[in-house]
């Protein structure tokens, strides 16, 4: 009987070590291309060993850091479910980061709960099937996420922040969007060191929590970029918005840079030159639109009161200062319409806190070399380049 199924035995044992070598030698390789791709995002990585647990792979003894700046420990990293290829590219379903916990100078951080989801390592060499974003990156995920993050000073909590995700889609169109929503927080300022404390009082705020979240897309056909909007909303502060277009922004130009910033990374003595490189690049994108709006919730009135009382004067001495000096400092521009339309923003603001915006609407998209340009040659033109705007308390209309 045994010498009938020790072949048999022999056999199946003899699979399973190949079976296993073969893996292994698949964690090695996934290793090595996770490396590769880091690299060309100008991020060194390094690890001691690379093991296969089931269809996870764990990389043991990863360091990392930005290329050229020194090496970070970062420890056992273990990336779940992990199928694919080099040639054919590898997917991750999950890869939960460890825990945070670092104390130093008597500040003790702690980061819990961090994930990115549905990794891709895409092949080496852009294929014409692949989505854009996937073909000038090679790195994409669809998820990450912080639980919380907390930092106290002395044993006391001076900062939480909770639920940070962010979330990527390519539509089937190859269209990117992304929506972020990084969480809310929680400042103490009564743990801050006294003057500062003492300051934050007197305004008003012993505490400050709220949330900020923003979108953006990528359309890799006509190199359009939009962010719309990316707010910080702040309770018993105010709202600012900003909301931003911009175009020319192509896989090519991507790629284009992405070269550019290798070569600087690799050789910094060339810097000359590759920045030169740069601004030629730079002469691809225009600027379509812009807007930047506070929405007042109490903040101004309460600065301009605090700030009244440490000068000894009334609020509406301190805005008719403020209003006096914003031609002045407007003055350089040499541009009395437009001086003319920021000093009415600001005295109709600063008399009645509601909001403010800085706006640019061109009739079509600036280049940004134009912009540069003007900038340096003639800055009160300006205004009239960009359809540059300042107005108050036109939020809600």
């Amino acid at each position: 009987m045994f010498a009938k199924t020790s072949v048999p035995l022999a056999a199946l044992t003899a699979g399973l070590l190949m079976s296993t070598s073969a893996f292994a030698a698949d964690a090695e390789a996934f290793a090595e291309r996770l490396k590769a791709v880091a690299g060309k995002q100008n991020f060194t990585l390094t690890y001691d060993s690379a093991v296969s647990e089931g269809d996870n792979v764990i990389l043991q003894g990863v360091s990392g850091a930005p290329t050229g700046e020194s090496a970070e420990e970062i420890g056992d990293v273990t990336f779940e479910n992990v199928t694919g290829s080099t040639a054919d590219g590898w997917r991750v379903e999950r890869i939960p980061v460890q825990d945070i916990d670092v104390t130093e100078d008597g500040m003790r951080t702690t980061i819990s709960g961090i994930s990115i989801e549905g990794v891709e390592l895409l092949p080496e060499g852009a294929r014409s099937d692949m989505p854009a974003v996937k073909q000038v990156s090679e790195l994409y995920f669809e998820r990450a996420g912080v639980e919380s993050v907390t930092v106290e000073k002395d044993g006391q909590q001076v900062f939480d922040l909770s639920g940070v995700k962010v979330e990527n889609t390519i539509a089937d169109d190859g269209t990117f969007s992304s929506d972020m929503d990084l969480g809310t927080f929680n400042v103490d300022f009564t743990t801050a060191d006294p003057e500062a404390a003492k300051t934050m009082t007197e305004l008003g705020y012993e505490t400050l929590s709220g949330t900020i979240k923003g979108s953006s897309s990528w359309d890799p056909t006509s190199g359009s970029i939009d962010l719309d909007p990316f707010e910080i909303d702040v309770e018993n502060v105010g709202n600012l918005s900003f909301t931003f277009d911009m175009s020319g922004y192509t896989p090519a130009f991507i790629q284009s840079m992405q070269q550019i910033s290798q070569q600087m990374a690799q050789n910094p003595e060339g810097n000359q030159n590759s920045g030169m490189a740069m601004m030629g690049l730079m002469s691809q994108l225009s600027i379509g639109s812009a807007d930047l709006t506070f929405t007042d919730d109490s903040l101004t009135n309460k600065l301009l009161d605090y700030y009244a009382g440490q000068q000894g004067q009334t609020r509406e001495q301190l805005v008719q200062m403020i209003s006096g000096m914003a031609p002045m400092m407007l003055a350089q521009l040499q541009n009395p319409e437009f001086q003319q339309k920021v000093n009415d923003a600001v005295s109709s603001f600063l008399q009645d806190p509601q909001s403010i915006s800085i706006s640019i609407d061109p009739e079509s998209p600036v280049p940004a070399m134009q912009i540069v340009g003007a900038a340096m040659g003639a800055p009160q033109t300006l205004p009239q380049v960009l359809s540059l705007d300042v107005t108050a308390n036109e939020a809600d209309e």
